[in-house]
């Protein structure tokens, strides 16, 4: 899997849009101390069990003498679920306030055999992320990514991607995203289809709007799928639900509570 939590919570976008037409919202959807928690399902025949909880949650800190946002993200599979595939996703990331330009992120991903750490130092002055990758505990590697535009790291994205104005974007159009995940950065496509109305488990009928990615290759992806994604069509366009098709069923991400939103 390239990896469970990372298509789970690429519900992507980025400035780039932005720059193909897309404006920002004209003030933030989210604030500092803003906290978000979401459990993961997995869904096959008559098994529909939550497996694991993620949270997000965001602070305001001082990164080299400058005020920026800070998030982390955390996974935690259920121990029952560790027998068979045991995730702990563990993301942080620091960016600007207001442009929300990336500055630094750092990941640490155990999913069943295969795991990974990824430290990355954004240099703006050169265009490239200065990066320290180890995956599967093998030899640290030290290189540089070039940047493909705004290259962001996962978390970062997920920000910039509540930040966009949709209600001035084109229903059905898609928008290829620039991504760094491990040694690479790559490009995801992104499509956008608009409101409709969610139901959504446990918390009832929501307004959202709803967009689709596709699904990287991987131990239980076979490529080219979509994934779905859904946020809150307010002000506040916070995360509601995730579809991630698998080789085998599929695996939901559902919105538990939102603290601190704006």
């Amino acid at each position: 899997m390239r990896k469970l939590f990372l298509t789970g919570c690429t519900m992507l976008l980025s400035l780039a849009l932005w720059a193909q037409g897309l404006p920002l919202c004209k003030e933030e959807p989210f604030q500092e101390g803003e906290r978000i928690k979401m459990g993961i399902i997995f869904k096959w025949g008559l098994v529909d069990t939550e497996i694991a909880q993620a949270s997000m949650r965001l602070l305001t800190v001082s990164h080299n003498g400058e005020q920026v946002y800070h998030s982390i993200l955390s996974v935690k599979s259920a121990s029952f679920f560790d027998v068979f595939y045991k995730m702990r996703e563990y993301f942080q990331s620091w960016f600007t306030i207001g442009g929300h330009q990336p500055l630094e992120a750092r990941r640490n991903t155990v999913e069943s055999d295969y795991t990974s750490t990824n430290h990355y130092i954004y240099d703006w002055d050169s265009n490239v992320i200065n990066a320290t990758i180890c995956i599967n505990d093998g030899e640290r590697q030290v290189k540089d990514l070039p940047m493909k535009g705004m290259s962001y790291d996962i978390v970062t994205l997920i920000y910039h991607l509540r930040n966009v104005d949709w209600k001035c974007a084109t229903q059905g159009k898609s928008y290829k995203v620039p991504f760094a995940i491990d040694d690479e950065v790559s490009e995801l496509l992104v499509t956008y289809y608009g409101p409709e109305v969610l139901k959504v488990r446990k918390l009832g009928k929501r307004n959202a709007i709803r967009f689709s990615c596709t699904v990287v290759a991987g131990q239980l992806f076979e490529g080219n799928q979509q994934m779905q994604i859904w946020f809150s069509a307010d002000d506040t366009h916070i995360p509601l639900a995730v579809m991630v098709p698998l080789k085998m069923g599929t695996m939901w991400a559902w919105l538990k509570a939102a603290e601190g939103t704006k």
